[in-house]
């Protein structure tokens, strides 16, 4: 950690220049107590510790209401929806998972109103990003309910992803909710989405609209 060190010597010795004083030599009875120079040692402020990856209300810097111009200045680069659903489309993807961003076709300007994310194709033992937690995609089960004693554990059958193995959380400072959710086989959380209506209720085909 650098250290912010203020000394006060060359403070002092500019202090004679400017006024013409010569400091009188050693052993002079007439002369005045040496001036007691002070070193003051600052820490520099200690740097803010990570945040989490995601919450109730926000994936990374993207936030809950925010439009595509509007999340891709908050994220530092361009973000839009897919040219044959503008309403939805992906704000972060790599080798392992990827996450998409949904909007009200009919009310694109309300902003985003849901994220989802998933596991691609990569070994579910692979890092994801987690919330204040600590939980996410790759997380089991117990770890979830762990983490959050009130979860009510559910099933949903979904037309494209089948059945599901559903955890879902309420925010108690908004209206937003995370579903955590299983695949048929997985025994990690390989499906995610949080944020206001229609949360949890469709997995697949969201191009076309909950």
């Amino acid at each position: 950690m650098n250290k912010l060190v203020s000394v006060g010597v060359i403070a002092v010795a500019a202090a004679f220049l400017v006024s013409g004083c010569t400091p009188t030599p050693a052993g002079d009875p007439g002369a005045d107590p040496a001036p007691t120079v002070t070193v003051t040692v600052t820490p520099a402020p200690e740097e803010p510790g990570e945040g989490p990856d995601f919450g109730f209300t926000f994936f990374e810097e993207a936030q809950i209401g925010a439009t595509w111009a509007q999340m891709s200045d908050q994220l530092n680069y361009p973000v839009t929806g897919y040219e044959v659903c503008p309403h939805y489309g992906v704000v972060w993807q790599t080798d392992t998972m990827y996450t998409h961003a949904m909007m009200d076709s009919s009310d694109m300007a309300a902003g985003t109103f849901l994220f989802y994310s998933e596991i691609g194709i990569a070994d579910p033992a692979s890092h994801f990003p987690r919330n204040a937690e600590d939980v996410g995609l790759g997380s089991t089960q117990a770890e979830v309910v762990a983490a959050y004693p009130d979860a009510v554990v559910g099933t949903y059958a979904d037309i494209t992803r089948g059945d599901l193995t559903t955890i879902t959380v309420e925010d108690p400072d908004s209206d937003s909710k995370y579903v955590f959710a299983l695949t048929t086989g997985s025994s990690v959380v390989d499906l995610l989405q949080w944020g206001l209506p229609g949360t949890g209720g469709q997995w697949g085909h969201l191009c076309g609209g909950l």
